[in-house]
């Protein structure tokens, strides 16, 4: 029992060592994002990337730890869709096309695979994930059947950073949309009904951003007095 005790102590002395200096300073990220948003649905129902749009947007992220971050994004986004891009025959019969212009808006949560310490000693990098809820707000429609609606969003990405302030990043989300008339048309279920469950839309953003570091809190020192303050 003794021998255990020792290597047990052991393993924390070493383990609080290797944790020194590495105090995590709690920060604010601000940035803009470009890339491309496109759609899932009934005339779309599997192929990922199909007939881009433009996507441009702003983010903020509130870091808490280096796992843990709060996030804002509002992205602007093009949906498009035709029949006519498809061999299958009823949707060569059918030909509906249509093209929507959206305010997609979420706040979640992120959370980094790796320690994000973002000090001028420790150079930053990590994979990551997210979720959140959102709403989409419809600017425009050729179809005049998509409606403002509620979202699930989720998605992967990595950021690296450059110096104390700058960082860059790309990720890849989904959205699912509470809404079946994202590319007018609706999708009955076996008795003929409309209803949320018979949901096939989805569409997606994936891009780049860039991130500025602001209104970083400070401690003068871990074991002393804190003193908190803005730069």
């Amino acid at each position: 029992m003794t021998k255990y005790i020792i290597v047990c102590m052991m393993g924390l002395l070493a383990w609080t060592s290797s944790m020194k200096g590495q105090v995590f300073h709690p920060n604010n990220d601000v940035g803009v994002f470009a890339g491309v948003s496109y759609y899932l649905g009934e005339i779309n129902p599997r192929r990922q990337f199909y007939n881009p749009g433009m996507a441009l947007g702003v983010l903020f992220k509130q870091n808490f730890t280096e796992h843990h971050c709060f996030r804002f994004n509002a992205f602007y986004g093009q949906l498009k869709g035709n029949d006519l891009d498809f061999k299958n025959e009823y949707q060569q019969m059918r030909a509906h096309s249509f093209d929507t212009s959206l305010l997609d808006c979420h706040i979640g949560y992120e959370f980094n695979f790796l320690p994000y310490v973002l000090n001028r000693w420790k150079t930053a990098y990590t994979p990551y994930m997210f979720a959140g809820v959102g709403f989409s707000y419809i600017i425009s429609s050729s179809t005049g059947m998509a409606e403002n609606h509620a979202t699930i969003p989720f998605g992967v990405g990595f950021k690296y950073r450059f110096n104390e302030r700058l960082s860059v990043g790309c990720e890849w989300g989904m959205r699912k949309a509470f809404s079946d008339k994202l590319d007018g048309i609706l999708n009955p279920g076996p008795d003929g009904s409309y209803a949320t469950s018979h949901n096939n839309d989805w569409y997606s953003f994936a891009g780049l951003y860039v991130t500025f570091r602001i209104f970083e809190k400070e401690f003068e020192c871990p074991g002393i007095k804190e003193e908190k303050k803005y730069r």
